[in-house]
């Protein structure tokens, strides 16, 4: 993946759950400027963002089926295979929306002749002659509607555009993968796993133990799964990936 996609400053904004959202306070007679704008779109739009990544996690909603067609060989064409993916809801893992419309088709065959051997290596297994693969999507904002605007340097050879929409699409993939790698189970995948390992009785006081003690029997565990919540939400730091690595949602693997 080109790790400075196009996206890339939508992405690092949407990757960052620390910083605090702001909106226009607005009053009368104030001049309002493109930054103000700027600042109601990015409130609204990252706040529902947020509400979707803590509240209801990503992952597909509907749809998104993954499905190979193998088109018969012909008189000098070789068999083709084609991986499709049906329309379909799905939440990223910034929790941004992902809607797709339509059936989306890639000609495998075209697609590996286009890969360079050693980009494909991490996901050949030598021993079956196997190559295994993921196909994930994500969500992907794309510049449209192109207007003539003033321009910010002298330019005699071209007229100075800009995009006056931003539309939501989505970026489908296919990437090489080891097949004995695990999906991190990160119910929040810009945080750190939740700690199952150490005993709960070493992370809460003696009064919270003595809540949960004190609880009927059948709320205890409910009130232990809440307790071990409460230190889930660590971000993950140095060591998190490209957000262009960290908000893809995987649809399927193909071998």
């Amino acid at each position: 993946m080109d790790k400075q996609a196009s996206d890339q400053p939508t992405l690092e904004s949407d990757a960052d759950f620390n910083a605090p959202l702001e909106r226009v306070a607005y009053s009368a007679g104030m001049m309002l400027g493109l930054d103000a704008m700027r600042t109601e779109q990015h409130y609204h739009r990252r706040r529902l963002n947020r509400h979707h990544y803590w509240l209801h996690g990503y992952g597909t909603v509907c749809g998104l089926a993954v499905s190979l067609a193998h088109i018969p060989p012909e008189p000098e064409v070789e068999e083709t295979i084609r991986v499709i993916v049906a329309p379909g809801v799905a939440i990223d893992s910034l929790g941004r929306e992902v809607l797709v419309h339509e059936p989306y088709c890639i000609n495998l065959n075209q697609w590996l002749a286009a890969q360079h051997p050693a980009s494909l290596l991490e996901g050949y297994d030598e021993a079956g002659n196997t190559l295994h693969l993921k196909v994930t999507v994500r969500h992907k904002e794309c510049q449209s509607g192109l207007q003539p605007t003033l321009a910010h340097k002298v330019n005699a050879s071209t007229d100075a555009v800009s995009a006056s929409r931003q539309r939501d699409g989505v970026l489908l993939e296919l990437h090489p993968v080891n097949p004995d790698s695990v999906q991190p189970d990160r119910p929040w995948p810009a945080h750190r796993a939740i700690d199952n390992e150490t005993p709960l009785e070493d992370l809460l006081t003696a009064d919270e133990q003595a809540y949960i003690a004190a609880a009927p029997e059948q709320e205890r565990p409910r009130l232990r799964r809440q307790a071990r919540l409460m230190h889930g939400a660590a971000p993950l730091g140095e060591e998190a990936p490209e957000p262009a690595d960290l908000a893809p949602v995987l649809l399927a693997r193909l071998r």
